[in-house]
């Protein structure tokens, strides 16, 4: 019995062992792809800061998408055409504290410049998309880096004052019709977002972002994390403060994958339009944002 036990048992730990193995390699085989993935997006961006500083429109146009947005620190938007007439615009001083994030066929670049002729500080985010064999710039937005910290942070709805709250737009519909079941679960899982920051329901809204969860406000402050959000949404309760949500103007969503870009306009009750870019993801079978960026259009 003592001689069967002790065969079993090494057995046992044989198949472990394996296991162990077989998950280590595949993990390692993942990280591989994702870091050579990572290098490929890194390569194609620089070379479109470098066609951008040189103002080569034919670089500049073999790494756009064919639905390429930019959107300035004051809020401008142009599309693909109207940018490759004039790439000066775009020129900036070499970016810093970049930041590179891999969701699949989604990858954000994000970090800081100075733009030169306007003297002026932004925070940037360049999200490139997978196109069959090709690596596409989709996205690029600024915000506008404050001068001195803001008193209050922007960028999460009105105060209602007591007023009635009326949240049709964007707490139960939005004027755009998702296009197939993977864009329609997006759209629903942010919709219901808005309605967990109308009822500071800040149980509801965590399980929404993920932990590494990363929002640039309009307002030109710091960064804010998950946790910052947290606090905010529960200080709202504490005080009984009812935030109406801004209304969508437009909205466009691109799935890809596991990951999926949104782009967007809203109307505050109060305020200036902002432009939006946010990056979802899907994790455990469940969509979340993992990104979200706003500019106030002037």
């Amino acid at each position: 019995m003592g001689h069967l036990f002790s065969r079993v048992f090494r057995w046992v730990v044989v198949a472990h062992l394996f296991c162990v193995g077989v998950a280590a390699q595949k993990i390692a085989g993942a990280e591989g792809i994702f870091s050579v993935q990572q290098g490929a997006v890194q390569q194609a961006d620089r070379a479109f800061v470098e066609a951008i500083g040189k103002g080569d429109a034919g670089k500049a146009s073999a790494l756009l998408d064919e639905e390429f947005s930019w959107t300035d620190r004051s809020g401008k938007t142009v599309k693909k055409d109207e940018i490759l007439e004039e790439l000066k615009p775009l020129a900036s001083e070499p970016d810093v504290d970049k930041e590179t994030r891999d969701f699949g066929w989604v990858v954000v670049i994000r970090g800081n410049h100075r733009v030169a002729s306007a003297n002026v500080g932004v925070r940037f985010i360049r999200v490139w998309v997978k196109r069959a064999a090709d690596w596409r710039v989709l996205v690029y937005q600024e915000t506008k880096i404050a001068e001195t910290p803001p008193a209050t942070r922007g960028g999460f709805g009105s105060p209602s004052g007591g007023a009635l709250v009326d949240c049709e737009n964007p707490c139960k519909t939005v004027p755009y019709d998702p296009q197939g079941k993977t864009e329609k679960e997006i759209v629903d899982m942010w919709k219901g977002v808005e309605r967990t920051v109308l009822t500071n329901d800040v149980e509801a809204w965590i399980p929404g972002f993920t932990d590494d969860f990363v929002f640039v406000t309009p307002d030109g402050g710091t960064p804010l994390n998950k946790a910052d959000r947290i606090t905010m949404i529960k200080e709202l309760k504490r005080t009984n403060t009812t935030l109406i949500p801004a209304k969508v103007e437009s909205m466009q969503v691109w799935a890809l994958g596991d990951a999926a870009v949104m782009r967007s306009e809203h109307k505050p009750l109060h305020g200036k339009v902002l432009h939006v870019t946010r990056i979802f993801v899907k994790r455990e079978g469940r969509w979340q944002i993992a990104f979200g960026q706003q500019t106030a259009v002037e």
